[in-house]
């Protein structure tokens, strides 16, 4: 692994992991709530049960929390298992509101890095409890002996926009970074370098969009494209040129990017694809079930597009948590082929259509907290 700011740099997430955090859904503007926090339960109990890892479940109040408990004690889970705590917030996206942790060399010290949340370039007005999110989990962390520091970065990022390999080589989308609506003042030099001093990487390889449909997060690359090991990329796809095109497009200009690039250490790229579910819709039911109160960032509508993708699984110790959307053929398929990726981890399918229609997925609501040694 490189060495980044004072000797700390972000690990890939298949290293080890201390605990997985996550966000109770709240917010009836984003989230079909009494479905999404059934699919939401059943994804939490997957990574403490399969995935070998403590689950903190951060509530926005004591109310929700003690709600959260109750729940878990009908499905009786542990609370060593899965841990609740409070930590106010507008929306429930751990990946990109909450901290992006790096360790030191020898893995005795973590840092989680805060960065400027700006509620995905403003696209909705209520995020000043968002802003503090970060601040406040590792706050909350240090209390349940998971030791770390705190660092305050001054750059609009989210997690969901960046991945990984842990040698070096960060995978992230011009869409999203160089979108106008996060850092206009930054050029794509200057944002590469603070991302390699914050995060210790030397290489960053730069997609030019994200999945069709991602408009909510301008491209997101956890939603596109992630490392599967150094030198080894999985890209989502599709074959499907009539029903499909937009991504049918997409998935060819990453996959020309991508087989053009190396690595940090020197490596080609080695491109696996992950194909696509077929495009999915909002329904009049699905945009009915949502209680619109953001007049910037609402009505869904029905007929739009939504940026679905089997690629935004989690990585957990001992298991991977792939979405699973209803479609029977691409769902197992998508299982499947992370099967033969991931030989030593079980993969696990878990509904999920309901986070998609809050815009997001696994990987979105999850952040992983890397094992410290210290």
């Amino acid at each position: 692994m490189s060495s980044g700011y004072n000797g700390f740099s972000m690990p890939a997430e298949w290293a080890p992991h201390d605990a997985c955090l996550l966000q109770w859904p709240h917010n009836p503007s984003v989230f079909r709530l009494t479905q999404a926090r059934q699919q939401f339960l059943g994804i939490a109990k997957a990574i403490a049960t399969e995935g070998k890892e403590t689950v903190v479940i951060f509530c926005p109040n004591e109310k929700e929390q003690a709600f959260v408990q109750e729940e878990l004690i009908k499905m009786e889970l542990k609370e060593s298992t899965i841990i609740t705590r409070v930590c106010p917030s507008d929306d429930s996206w751990a990946r990109d509101m909450g901290p992006t942790f790096a360790l030191s060399k020898n893995n005795e010290q973590r840092i989680g890095i805060d960065w400027n949340f700006n509620a995905w370039g403003e696209i909705y007005p209520d995020y000043k409890q968002d802003q503090l999110v970060a601040e406040r989990m590792c706050q909350e962390l240090k209390k349940e002996s998971f030791p770390m520091d705190h660092r305050k970065v001054p750059i609009v990022l989210e997690g969901g926009s960046i991945h990984v390999d842990g040698e070096g080589t960060l995978l992230t989308t011009k869409e999203c970074l160089l979108h106008p609506n996060r850092n206009p003042s930054k050029t794509q030099a200057q944002l590469e370098a603070i991302l390699c001093e914050q995060l210790g990487v030397q290489k960053v390889v730069w997609l030019p969009l994200g999945v069709d449909g991602d408009e909510d997060t301008n491209g997101h690359v956890d939603n596109f494209a992630c490392f599967l090991k150094p030198g080894h990329v999985i890209l989502s796809w599709t074959d499907d040129e009539e029903q499909d095109k937009v991504n049918y497009e997409r998935c060819r200009e990453a996959l020309s990017v991508l087989e053009q690039e190396t690595d940090a250490q020197g490596r080609s790229l080695t491109v696996h694809k992950l194909y696509l579910p077929p495009p999915m819709f909002y329904t009049k039911e699905e945009v009915k079930g949502l209680k619109h109160t953001w007049g910037l960032f609402a009505p869904r509508k029905v007929g739009e597009r939504m940026a679905g993708s089997y690629v935004n699984f989690y990585v957990a110790n001992q298991a991977v948590i792939i979405p699973q959307f209803g479609h029977a053929d691409t769902d197992q398929k998508a299982v499947d082929t992370l099967k033969d990726l991931f030989p030593n981890r079980k993969v696990v399918g878990v509904p999920s259509k309901e986070i998609l229609i809050g815009g997001g997925n696994i990987h979105c609501i999850t952040q992983q907290l890397p094992k410290c040694s210290s």
